[in-house]
């Protein structure tokens, strides 16, 4: 591992982003009511000259705003895959931003100079984490997410609230924890979104018919409101997203069997509110590495299978998904393609962005599939007459070179984590595998759960 002495990271949050941008006049003018402070607020009212949060074109000038300050006066070059991305050529500073908040990589000298130069045209607060304890920060948030310098690396978590606030509402303070998110089994006893079965069928696949039950609509509210909250958590735990994604398939009609799988979910994070990404000093890695697989027919009803992936930059984990396969496959090596295609768009994706940051870098994906990798691996159906023309497209990137394919044991492939509900020492493996540690105490930054 190289020496991280001279790479800091700066968080910059402008305040008020939006009233520094001027309204263009070309635009079509925008009014509004006085406050009932102004002695004329019955008989008149205001045309805004700058935006004003809430209007429908004050995000667009916002961007217009800084994108025009960072190239114009900084000399940044503006990415072509985000927006949102600048690198400056010179100072070799890597910088995104989300609404108003700035977070930018490169030498603290730099670092402070962009400071000092967004200072002269927007009021800022701004943090700086690095290795000096005296000088930099060693602990910050941003958009409530918790990054931590460390000797070995950068730590960074989800608002862990979330979990909270689920154990809470589902009423499991004093529960039982559990080891892992959810089971076959309880998954196989809930609902199967198919409204359509009759009693026989349910005893006959050992189900509870009261599991069955609709929920009334103010407990489906409530289902929905607590799914949609695990859903946000999700994006940054991969031990909980092919749980939540199957919860959350379920929205439309929640039934009492839904609502188990819910508190089953919520058991877990009793005893897991805490997952922390470990991001290891490393030599920059040549290549992105998506690790892919599929679980085929897992839904019972549907017969639809799960696509679940990984995109890793050396040790460290960019994107993971759990997503529901549109197509029922006819078989693993089409549900394998099928994930694999997920696979390579995601990879290659990512690779533009990094482009945008002056990075270089190959696509490899990784799968234990050795059907999928032959249909790749070739030009046209062959015997696979029904699948899509669309989906032969990854053949065309890997004849060409764009993407490498490579096959990996399935006891390796931590994608598996992500298509199907594991036992625990299978499922901490695979987290080991991507970096990430799942925790019962709190971060001492974390915002506080009122």
């Amino acid at each position: 591992p190289h020496s991280p002495t001279r790479t800091q990271i700066s968080f910059l949050d402008v305040t008020r982003a939006y009233f520094n941008t001027k309204v263009d006049p070309r635009d079509p003018p925008i009014f509004v009511s006085l406050p009932a402070e102004d002695p004329d607020h019955q008989e008149m009212c205001a045309r805004l000259l700058r935006h004003m949060y809430g209007t429908r074109a004050a995000a667009d000038g916002w961007q217009e705003e800084y994108s025009s300050f960072l190239v114009s006066v900084m000399g940044f070059k503006q990415g072509t895959a985000s927006p949102c991305l600048f690198r400056h050529p010179n100072r070799q500073i890597a910088l995104s931003v989300h609404g108003d908040d700035f977070t930018s990589t490169g030498r603290e000298a730099d670092l402070r100079l962009l400071k000092s130069e967004l200072a002269k045209n927007f009021e800022i607060k701004t943090d700086l984490l690095g290795p000096n304890p005296r000088r930099h920060q060693q602990e910050i948030r941003v958009l409530n997410r918790v990054v931590t310098w460390g000797t070995q690396g950068i730590c960074y978590e989800a608002d862990q609230r979330h979990a909270e606030i689920l154990v809470r509402e589902l009423g499991l303070h004093d529960a039982k924890s559990v080891s892992t998110p959810g089971t076959r089994e309880e998954a196989n006893r809930a609902s199967t979104i198919d409204t359509g079965i009759d009693v026989d069928d349910l005893l006959n696949a050992k189900r509870d018919p009261k599991d069955e039950e609709l929920l009334q609509d103010a407990e489906a509210t409530t289902f929905r409101a607590l799914t949609a909250r695990a859903n946000y958590l999700a994006q940054d735990r991969p031990d909980a997203q092919y749980a939540v994604k199957e919860i959350a398939r379920r929205m439309a009609a929640p039934r009492r069997g839904d609502w188990e799988l819910l508190k089953r979910f919520g058991r877990y994070l009793r005893g897991a509110p805490r997952a922390v990404f470990h991001y290891y000093w490393q030599q920059p890695p040549t290549s992105l590495d998506a690790y892919v697989d599929s679980d085929w027919a897992g839904c019972k009803t549907s017969g639809r299978s799960t696509s679940g992936g990984a995109v890793l930059h050396g040790w460290h984990v960019i994107k993971s998904w759990s997503t529901t396969q549109a197509i029922v496959a006819m078989s693993s090596a089409e549900a394998e393609l099928y994930a694999m295609t997920k696979g390579a768009a995601n990879t290659l994706g990512i690779m533009s962005l990094g482009g945008d940051f002056g990075m270089s870098l190959d696509a490899k994906v990784h799968t234990d599939a050795s059907a999928a990798l032959g249909i790749v691996n070739r030009q046209g159906l062959g015997k696979l007459r029904h699948i899509r023309v669309q989906y032969l497209w990854l053949q065309g990137r890997v004849k060409d070179g764009d993407v490498e394919v490579h096959k990996v044991p399935g006891q390796a492939n931590p994608a598996d984590l992500l298509t199907k509900h594991l036992a625990a020492h299978d499922m901490q493996r695979h987290l080991a595998k991507l970096c990430v540690e799942v925790r019962s105490d709190r971060a001492g930054s974390a915002p506080q759960l009122s």
